[in-house]
């Protein structure tokens, strides 16, 4: 492939199924100076939405300052983007040039190439190349070298984020397949994390946590290709209908706060600079249609977050689903980890509140002065605090009960379920009491207190922990036992052995 030239005027179209929605252009030789602006269909598309909060429905024209780092968002970031560079023979800052070859499929709705039609864009008609186990697990292997598989045959596609990801889709009977040419995928697999043991149950535990208390998240699943243990993420922004896939708009909170990747944190350590505090969230999403509901929904997600120890619930983890006529819902909760259970990872939160860096400095005092700070009720805010926490305290068990019957190795269940109750018990006890000598304390160093499934009778307060405990493990021996006698009824790569995925 050869390099990229920057050519001022260079134009691409920006485009909602068939629907041109504007222009990506160059407007001089540097390599930032990109602009977007609607096109005259689009504004008066009865269908029409923004394509963030950040660029309202007009006829003028975004500049660099707004369109760069918002499109910088939809590429992977860090060591993958230099791979990606590299392999494309682009700068990893030309955000033009890596739209333009990763730009089929995207997150959120919109995909971006040069021509209407994808065939004149692509050379092909957009298709799928379904893949044998064999052939999955080999796909994933060649993740670090080639993220989201860049370069190879018929792929045009981006997914946000440093992890190994992998945009597929999931065929009816479970296959997994290759979205190719600009077709649109269903699925993100996302393999086990060198870095971080036992990642896949870790995260699809504190999913499946997230579904048990009631709060909306991404459908997983747990997949195996060969040697190699994945998590299955059902898309959130893609609807099959009629056995067509439709796209849904999104943005994350990096977009729509007008953040570039690199600042997603509050504090950003490495290039020591500041990103969007809380309250800058709380602003953009309350400005927006359905802003009161959806403040409670980004609140109550970060407050699970805090609750479940995933102390990496940075701004791109959370996001806004943007619907036709311009209406706005707070996304499903998705990348959720407890990082407990890694040592050397940092206890301090990607956003503080109230001031506050660690989930177990929390009280009382501190949620009133954040609910004030965002105007929202104290009382409610309190409130909310306190069923969440009962509630995770209360599943928490019964949720790595239930994976460990379905899938065994209860050890990991096990820590982590330990850690979250720790969270839950103090989040509770400290609405009632005000901070003193032990806010200097860590999580780490608290007595473990951890709960289990409550008995007929008694309160989540007097819950039975050693019983629980005693039931996971029985529940390995016996899931151990069925797993060395039990033949696979076949080889289907993305074989659901999730409990809820459809």
């Amino acid at each position: 492939m050869t390099e990229h030239q920057i050519v001022t005027g260079d134009t691409l179209g920006v485009w909602f199924s068939d629907n041109l929605v504007g222009h990506l252009k160059r407007k001089s030789e540097n390599i930032v100076d990109i602009a977007f602006s609607y096109s005259d269909e689009w504004l008066t598309h009865p269908g029409a939405f923004p394509i963030s909060l950040t660029m309202p429905m007009s006829a003028r024209e975004y500049g660099p300052e707004t369109v760069y780092p918002w499109f910088m968002n939809l590429l992977p970031e860090g060591r993958a983007l230099q791979i990606v560079g590299n392999v494309l023979k682009v700068a990893e800052i030309d955000v033009f040039a890596m739209i333009e070859e990763m730009g089929g499929d995207l997150p959120g709705a919109l995909a971006i190439r040069r021509h209407a039609d994808p065939v004149a864009s692509y050379g092909h008609p957009p298709g799928v190349r379904r893949l044998t186990e064999a052939e999955l697990a080999d796909c994933i292997r060649l993740l670090p070298e080639r993220p989201v598989l860049v370069g190879s045959e018929g792929v045009s596609m981006s997914m946000a984020g440093a992890q190994d990801k992998l945009p597929v889709i999931r065929m009816k009977g479970g296959q997994l397949a290759l979205p190719l040419y600009g077709m649109p995928s269903t699925h993100i697999l996302k393999p086990r994390n060198k870095k971080f043991r036992d990642s896949v149950p870790n995260e699809a535990y504190c999913m499946m946590l997230a579904k048990a208390v009631g709060l909306q998240v991404a459908p997983v699943s747990i997949g195996h290709a060969e040697d190699i243990d994945y998590l299955l993420v059902r898309r959130y922004d893609r609807v099959i209908d009629g056995g067509t896939i439709r796209r849904i708009h999104q943005e994350d909170l990096c977009q729509a706060t007008g953040f570039p990747p690199y600042l997603k944190y509050e504090w950003n350590q490495e290039i020591q600079k500041h990103g969007p505090s809380l309250a800058d969230c709380m602003g953009a999403i309350g400005r927006a249609p359905g802003g009161a509901m959806n403040r409670i929904r980004f609140f109550e997600a970060m407050l699970f977050n805090i609750l479940t120890g995933n102390v990496d619930a940075h701004l791109k983890n959370y996001s806004l689903l943007i619907k036709s006529g311009g209406q706005i819902e707070f996304a499903p909760i998705y990348d959720v980890m407890n990082g407990d259970i890694y040592p050397g990872v940092t206890r301090n939160l990607a956003m503080k509140v109230a001031d506050k860096q660690r989930g177990g400095h929390l009280h009382g005092r501190h949620w009133e002065r954040f609910a004030d700070e965002n105007g929202l009720s104290p009382t409610h805010i309190k409130n909310r605090v306190a069923a969440i926490s009962k509630s995770v305290l209360e599943k928490a068990p019964i949720v790595a009960e239930d994976m460990a019957n379905t899938f065994g190795d209860a050890g990991v269940y096990q820590e982590i379920f330990k850690y979250v109750c720790d969270y839950c018990r103090r989040m509770l006890s400290n609405l009632k009491t005000t901070p003193d000598a032990e806010d200097t304390q860590t999580i780490a160093a608290l007595p473990r207190l951890a709960p289990a499934r409550p008995k007929k009778g008694k309160a989540a307060d007097d819950l039975d922990v050693d019983a629980a405990l005693k039931r996971i493990n029985a529940a390995e021996e016996e899931a151990h036992k069925r797993r060395d006698e039990a033949k696979p009824e076949d080889d289907t790569p993305s074989s659901s052995r999730c409990p809820g995925e459809p």
